[in-house]
């Protein structure tokens, strides 16, 4: 589902959203694992049989990946995302396989307006991966850097807030 775009002011302790889930195919798998993580248990099913997962799993990085993008495809930082500083916390707790559905849930745990640049601020948010039996398969903290809402927003927001407050006291 697509949201409309969010800017830091937007990003409340406590706000959650979620992606729609995305299909994890064999191929992909592959074909990430060919170029940036060349482990048989990512490459050859006939190894991965004989690995650690007893069957083909994908990297925990193209996992990273896929969660990645499902947050951008929701919208949320569409013309507001400043890039970020930093990832912590990343924890890989299942496996993920061909044929998984994955969706990633996001939670405000901070939001914190830059002193040196008021332009800014920094969004610090849970991740949570689920597959399609709402296991969850990794969980990582991100460090977002976001655009402040452009003052001619906040005056527009604050002359409403004001009109409906004359309102209140003139009814």
């Amino acid at each position: 589902m697509k949201l409309k775009p969010k800017y830091f002011e937007d990003f409340k302790v406590g706000l959650k959203f979620e992606s729609e889930p995305n299909l994890i195919s064999k191929e992909e798998i592959k074909d990430f694992a060919s170029k940036y993580d060349p482990q048989s248990f990512h490459l050859d099913e006939k190894a991965a049989s004989n690995g650690p997962f007893g069957q083909l799993t994908s990297s925990g990085f193209m996992t990273l990946g896929k969660s990645f993008t499902q947050i951008f495809e929701m919208g949320v930082y569409d013309g507001t995302s400043m890039g970020a500083w930093g990832i912590d916390e990343l924890r890989w707790t299942k496996p993920v396989y061909p044929g998984d559905f994955l969706k990633t849930k996001i939670e405000v745990l901070e939001a914190k307006k830059s002193t040196k640049n008021p332009s800014k601020g920094t969004a610090r948010l849970q991740h949570t991966v689920t597959n399609q039996n709402n296991v969850i398969v990794m969980t990582w903290i991100s460090n977002q850097m976001l655009k402040t809402r452009p003052m001619n927003d906040v005056i527009k927001i604050f002359s409403w807030q004001q009109l409906r407050q004359h309102h209140r006291q003139t009814s």
